[in-house]
């Protein structure tokens, strides 16, 4: 008895010590990857290994929704015949390195579980991440080891109890994964909330009015602009908001500094985006006004995505660098999401 409360009490001692603004970081930085369609890699080793695993599982199933991009993720210690041929062959040190090296690209997201933080094939994994642009997290115990001081998020479980701290590593994918879908939910609840009446408006023009005005009301945009796309690929409707004044636009110059600039990388890439300094981010088309006062602004974009097809795009701008959030990014996913719907229904039947 004395040592079932002992193992409780010292686990309750133990959640009350987590480094809370560090799990925020995480799920803020999960929660963008989302949206960017980044890949996600999970791998540890041992009873790491299947925590590894159940956070795979977790983040692929639990927390899909329609109108939200899947979790792109893949767990490295899953392929046993990769896994024990790169074992066998290069040493059990690449077993993760050795998977990674083939997928990861700049701006993917690793995450790195081990109790020690010195595993050496979990540290030469991170090491290569790190060497190609991946962004990384690592969650460790005991003292954080060599994996702490290396990657870009640490989740330290202050502890030098092996299964303390794998206990808490088990309760901290759940509650990343629970977080992440709940900032989701709630988005989409808010957005329909605040969307009720617009099925009385029933032309694609109104529509994209209603949206965009939906949208830059809620981020707290300066101005923006909402694209239709034909069939085949060009413009079919725009809608431009400018100084809190919504209207319908065709301008062939706007147009094309819009296909050239951020809408268009969304528009190709199927990614939203989110710029923190339009003047510093190459996927921003700076318009000559822009050029010649030296500003620069903030700005958010998703695609409209209708499974397969990229019906549009929404793209709102803040006069100040740094406006937009992560958040931000969800709500306007939310709010493309519902306008996708809206739209699509609306278009069917008038092609009906």
């Amino acid at each position: 008895m004395d040592a079932i409360h002992g193992y409780i009490t010292g686990l309750q001692d133990l959640l009350d010590r987590l480094p809370q603004p560090a799990i925020e970081e995480v799920i803020d930085l999960l929660g963008q990857a989302r949206l960017e369609n980044r890949q996600i890699f999970i791998l540890g080793n041992g009873g790491s290994a299947s925590t590894a695993s159940h956070f795979v599982c977790d983040l692929a199933k639990n927390t899909r929704l329609q109108g939200f991009p899947n979790y792109r993720v893949i767990g490295l210690t899953d392929n046993m015949p990769v896994f024990s041929a790169l074992a066998n062959d290069e040493g059990y040190e690449n077993v993760f390195a050795g998977q990674l090296a083939s997928f990861v690209r700049p701006e993917d997201v690793v995450i790195a579980i081990s109790a020690s933080g010195n595993s050496p094939n979990v540290i030469k994994a991170v090491e290569l991440a790190r060497r190609m642009g991946a962004r990384t997290i690592g969650m460790t115990g005991f003292d954080g080891g060599l994996l702490g001081g290396l990657v870009d998020h640490h989740i330290h479980v202050p502890s030098h109890c092996i299964e303390f701290v794998e206990d808490v590593h088990l309760m901290l994918e759940h509650l990343i994964t629970k977080a992440l879908r709940q900032q989701s939910l709630t988005s989409v609840e808010m957005v329909q909330e605040m969307a009720t009446g617009l099925d009385v408006f029933s032309t694609l023009p109104d529509l994209l009015e209603r949206f965009l005005e939906l949208s830059r009301n809620r981020v707290g945009a300066s101005s923006g602009s909402i694209l239709l796309l034909s069939e085949n690929g060009g413009v079919d409707q725009m809608a431009l908001d400018y100084a809190g004044e919504v209207r319908p636009h065709s301008d062939p110059h706007l147009l094309e500094t819009l296909r050239r600039g951020l809408a268009g990388w969304v528009m190709e890439n199927r990614r939203a985006a989110l710029v923190a300094s339009t003047r510093d981010d190459p996927r921003w088309r700076l318009m000559a006004w822009e050029t010649e006062s030296n500003s620069s602004r903030s700005a958010i974009s998703v695609p409209l995505v209708d499974r397969e097809n990229t019906l549009g795009v929404l793209t709102l701008t803040h006069a100040k660098p740094g406006k937009f959030s992560g958040q931000d990014l969800v709500v306007l996913t939310a709010i493309a999401a519902l306008a996708t719907l809206r739209l699509s229904q609306v278009r069917s039947a008038v092609l009906e």
